[in-house]
């Protein structure tokens, strides 16, 4: 779907594509949308190029469509870039209001023609925002342990 929108909105900005494509099915994609400009990068794990990579591009287009909180997602809204995410309940309850989402190639064509740059500062404020207030490590390890005192109070409760 993401491949077939870039081709379709014309645009002529270089689309990159982060991830392994050493498969049979990557060396298929590679074969279907060669000389198309899409750009297989391969898997990169350095976090800060990976980064820089997001924060210099126009859109971070998340596929994700299942699943819980991605943690690609959320690192893209830490490297304070402008979001195109799959429209799911997973990905619009990370991201509320705070970025833009498809759900067919001809939303996603419309998206990668328009100038976006006007929501770009309130998306990136608030999705940082979002980062600190809730996807912190010490604020997710405070939750894990008082819900695993909460199941051990109760485990106490029932078998007294």
């Amino acid at each position: 779907m993401m491949f077939n929108a870039y081709i379709l909105s014309n645009t002529k900005i270089p689309y990159y594509v982060v991830g392994n494509h050493t498969t049979p099915y990557g060396d298929f994609l590679k074969d279907k949308y060669r000389n198309t400009g899409i750009i297989f990068l391969g898997a990169i794990f350095n976090k800060k190029h990976l980064d820089t990579i997001r924060y210099y591009c126009k859109l971070y287009i998340h596929g994700h469509s299942v699943g819980g909180t991605n943690p690609a997602l959320l690192e893209a809204m830490a490297a304070k870039t402008v979001i195109a995410a799959h429209d799911n309940q997973f990905n619009r309850s990370v991201l509320g209001e705070n970025g833009f989402f498809f759900s067919s190639e001809y939303i996603l064509s419309r998206l990668l023609n328009q100038n976006l740059e006007s929501n770009r500062d309130k998306f990136i404020s608030n999705n940082l925002n979002k980062i600190e207030s809730l996807y912190r490590w010490p604020i997710i390890v405070s939750q894990y342990e008082f819900y695993f005192k909460k199941i051990l109070q109760e485990e106490l409760v029932n078998n007294k």
